[in-house]
């Protein structure tokens, strides 16, 4: 059985072995940070600037692309290079949106929003009530909610994406086919594209997938540095910054919790170190563990 399988019940002995070694693997928290932040300036990052949408003294952002930008020599700067020499355009490998980045600004009258991203850096369906009136295409291509020029007969935008790439957003609902001959469509493009399939997915796709990946192995990276070991090791060991107690509860520290454990399996004087690490005389009112047997020593960690 593979080390540290048992999640939801197990020996008490297991929880010791595991414990130990959790606490001994410590010693390497801070060169692990010193890794990660080494490997996510390596990776780089990707901006990609959007028109403003003034909104009072805030802001907020369209989906209009008017730039882009990649870490100087970074690995992601490497591939779009490759990517932009072989014909791509960067603006459709993604939105690369942030959700982190909307910030709220003090303007000494109000508290204003000031976007970096549309949508702060979320794409999620649009919540509506059945009364929301839907919006209706007017004659210059805009949308309205005016009573005076709905038909009665448009979709509900409630579900929609908010996103411009969302197709049935922009037809105006999701339309059935129906009686469309939709193959004939399907075999125009087959004869426009077919011939190129594997330049399309050597030269576009596979290296859009993987700027995509390097990006989010960077955001992965960046929260296992500022949010899971600071979770579990913030303000307890050197070059870790003070806990704050506004985002990280200081009571599931991982020493923390160990110690209730301690505390809970075993049997303590004072409520300080276990005693031997004997099981606990109330062990047996407990529903998750148990007292050990010789053959659980062999086997402490599986």
């Amino acid at each position: 059985m593979p080390s540290f399988s048992k999640m939801g019940v197990f020996p008490v002995g297991y929880f010791r072995a595991a414990a130990e070694w959790l606490l001994r693997e410590r010693r390497d928290v801070v060169a692990r940070i010193d890794t990660l932040q080494a490997e996510i300036i390596r990776i780089g990052e990707v901006q990609v600037e959007y028109r403003d949408i003034p909104e009072g003294e805030g802001n907020k952002k369209s989906e209009q692309r008017i730039g882009f930008s990649v870490t100087q020599g970074s690995s992601i700067a490497r591939l779009v290079q490759a990517y932009i020499a072989l014909g791509g355009n960067p603006y459709n490998i993604s939105g690369f949106l942030y959700p982190n980045s909307t910030e709220w600004v003090d303007t000494g009258s109000d508290v204003v929003r000031q976007e970096r991203y549309p949508g702060g850096g979320f794409v999620a369906p649009k919540s509506a009530s059945p009364s929301s009136p839907p919006p209706t295409p007017m004659d210059d291509g805009t949308l309205t909610t005016d009573a005076d020029s709905r038909t009665g007969f448009e979709s509900n935008q409630a579900g929609m994406i908010e996103s411009s790439r969302y197709a049935p957003k922009r037809m105006f609902g999701r339309l059935s086919r129906g009686t469309w001959d939709y193959s004939t469509v399907n075999r125009v493009m087959t004869d426009v594209r077919g011939w190129a399939n594997k330049e399309i997915k050597t030269k576009l796709q596979d290296i859009e997938w993987r700027i995509v990946k390097l990006a989010d192995l960077a955001e992965q990276l960046t929260d296992e540095r500022d949010n899971v070991l600071m979770a579990a090791w913030g303000g307890q060991l050197n070059s870790l910054p003070t806990l704050d107690e506004s985002q990280f509860d200081p009571r599931r520290l991982c020493q923390v919790v160990i110690q209730d454990m301690y505390t809970m399996l075993y049997m303590t004087k004072d409520k300080g170190p276990p005693y031997a690490f004997r099981a606990n005389v109330e062990t047996g009112y407990l529903r998750f563990t148990f007292p050990d047997v010789p053959e659980d020593e062999a086997a402490a960690l599986g």
